[in-house]
């Protein structure tokens, strides 16, 4: 597990943890205060043994989720890097449709 991750999770802004995501372990699961923002108060957080939420912030995605949606935010784009900012923003459009960012989307 990363130096990085320790037992109360990572805090910080949802930008802070989406530049993070590669240093983060597999498990934690991203929880953020609404309205999702690149300046939401986020955490990322390993679940209770029972799948309870470790925190008040609603569940936004798993980071191995987050990860993914940032990866094909970027196949999409012919291997272009996102940005912290296109990150986030792929990470939130997966989180609240269930689907990849489409390249449509980007402003």
């Amino acid at each position: 597990m990363s130096t990085l991750f320790h037992a109360q999770g990572v805090h910080g802004s949802l930008l802070q943890l989406i530049e993070r995501l590669a240093v983060l372990p597999d498990d934690p699961t991203l929880y953020a205060a609404r309205p999702w923002s690149p300046e939401s108060d986020a955490v990322a957080a390993i679940e209770g043994p029972g799948g309870e939420s470790p925190t008040e912030f609603p569940y936004l995605l798993e980071v191995e989720l987050a990860r993914e949606a940032v990866d094909v935010w970027s196949e999409w784009r012919k291997g272009r890097r996102p940005t912290a900012g296109d990150a986030c923003a792929a990470v939130i459009h997966y989180a609240t449709h269930g689907a990849y960012m489409p390249t449509n989307a980007d402003t």
